[in-house]
């Protein structure tokens, strides 16, 4: 129940990736109320999602380094502080002790903000292994619920309270989240999800066919969807969810239909999607593909501040300047031709992010989960053909491929919503079943 209740204050409130929302005053008190409920109540299988935990830790530590105080003798002679000593000396200041990171506040706040996918860990180390792969179902239903919320927002228009973000895309198809982006990617994992959800275990035929067409129903109205939010990148990866969908288990079912029959199926999914394109551009609604055609990305802000970004980095590695200091720090190397009348929030790139505010170590810990991440996806490419959890798995190594490609046009996983759903996929990837290689029908 605690997990539960944790999932849904997350899904609800957790779609912004702003440290200064109001809803964060709720989502954070009541993860750490459900933390403590599941210590409490329950014994966590910590093995079950291992190493998980530990980069976890590793990466928390990353952030806790950053708030020790330092000498000013130490402090002072780190790369990136030549304007800050220059300032201090001016004050008379010195003397004074400071911490790694530029903006303590901010820092402290990105050490808090781990405790949804802590609580994340936490819940699935306590469930069955039934129960967690029965997870899938609530990660799908938040999808919808996402896709449902943004149809009501566009028909109640810019000023329907449905947008509960004060800094959000209004006019948008964003649903949970705040920014359309963001939503774009929650689509595009839905679709290898989606396969997997099809080809859960189940005795009967008539369910699996049943699943199939639901299956692929929803993944037409999924790629509309994108077409009319407008998100180029959202259009991107969710060409790249339906490639990892059907590689998924590229061969289910295929045995079973003849040649006629399997071209029959992918000539008519090629119509399906071929119609509902052409639908959405007769009607001017693919919003996405119209960005992509009008848009010279020679303007684009984010290639523009490309090279300064890559100067801070420079000019700030080994150690970085800390977490949450991006803004303040780009602030103070942004070129004059970039000036307007809007501040860039975040490097839309967070590799780049992160090798700016969390430096060297931060950097390390990454390397670490992607070297985890490639020998754990290919284990699930080899793991018996008759385990429930085969699909599961691998549908879970895509959409964790999809996430990290979006992470490097935009910062889906600072949202708590978006950050709750990849610890569940990693959790899945990671998971080694204890039921055996038999069939369990759900």
């Amino acid at each position: 129940m605690a997990f539960a209740v944790l999932a849904v204050v997350v899904a609800f409130l957790g779609g912004s990736s702003r440290p200064d929302i109001n809803s964060l005053l709720i989502l954070r008190p009541v993860c750490v109320l459900c933390i403590v409920a599941m210590l409490l109540k329950s014994r966590v299988e910590w093995n079950s999602v291992k190493p998980l935990p530990l980069l976890l830790a590793l990466f928390a530590a990353t952030i806790a380094l950053q708030l020790i105080p330092l000498p000013p003798s130490l402090w002072y002679g780190l790369r990136g502080r030549e304007s800050y000593d220059t300032v201090a000396k001016l004050l008379g200041g010195t003397d004074l002790w400071h911490p790694l990171a530029l903006s303590p506040d901010r820092a402290w706040n990105s050490l808090v903000s781990l405790l949804v996918p802590l609580g994340v860990m936490i819940g699935f180390g306590t469930l069955t292994d039934r129960q967690r792969r029965l997870l899938l179902l609530p990660v799908l239903g938040i999808v919808a619920v996402s896709m449902v919320l943004g149809v009501m927002q566009v028909a109640g228009g810019e000023t329907s309270p449905l947008y509960w973000y004060r800094v959000s895309g209004r006019g948008q198809l964003i649903g949970l989240l705040a920014n359309r982006n963001h939503q774009g990617a929650l689509m595009a994992i839905a679709l290898p999800l989606l396969r997997a959800w099809t080809l859960s275990p189940t005795s009967r035929k008539q369910t699996a066919r049943a699943r199939n067409i639901i299956g692929l129903a929803v993944a037409a109205v999924i790629i509309l969807f994108v077409l009319v939010l407008g998100s180029r990148a959202g259009l991107v990866l969710v060409l790249l969810g339906l490639i990892t969908a059907f590689l998924v288990e590229p061969s289910t079912g295929a045995s079973r239909l003849s040649a006629r029959q399997r071209w029959l199926m992918a000539g008519g999914l090629v119509i399906g999607v071929s119609v509902l394109l052409a639908v959405a551009l007769t009607a001017d609604r693919a919003v996405a593909i119209g960005r992509f055609v009008d848009n010279d990305l020679g303007t684009e802000g984010r290639l523009a501040a490309l090279p300064t970004l890559l100067h801070i980095i420079a000019q700030t590695l080994p150690f970085g300047t800390g977490f949450g200091s991006f803004v303040a720090v780009y602030a103070s190397y942004e070129p004059d031709a970039l000036l307007k009348t809007s501040y860039f929030n975040n490097a839309h790139n967070d590799l780049i992010e992160l090798a700016i505010t969390g430096g060297v170590p931060a950097l390390l810990v990454l390397a670490g989960f992607v070297v985890w991440w490639i020998r754990a996806s290919w284990q699930s490419i080899v793991m018996p053909p008759a385990s429930p959890w085969r699909a599961l798995q691998r549908a879970s190594a895509f959409a964790i491929l999809i996430l990290l490609l979006a992470s490097l046009t935009d910062y889906p996983l600072r949202t708590p919503l978006l950050g709750a759903v990849f610890t569940i996929l990693c959790c899945w990837l990671a998971h080694i079943p204890t039921t055996g290689t038999h069939h369990e029908n759900d």
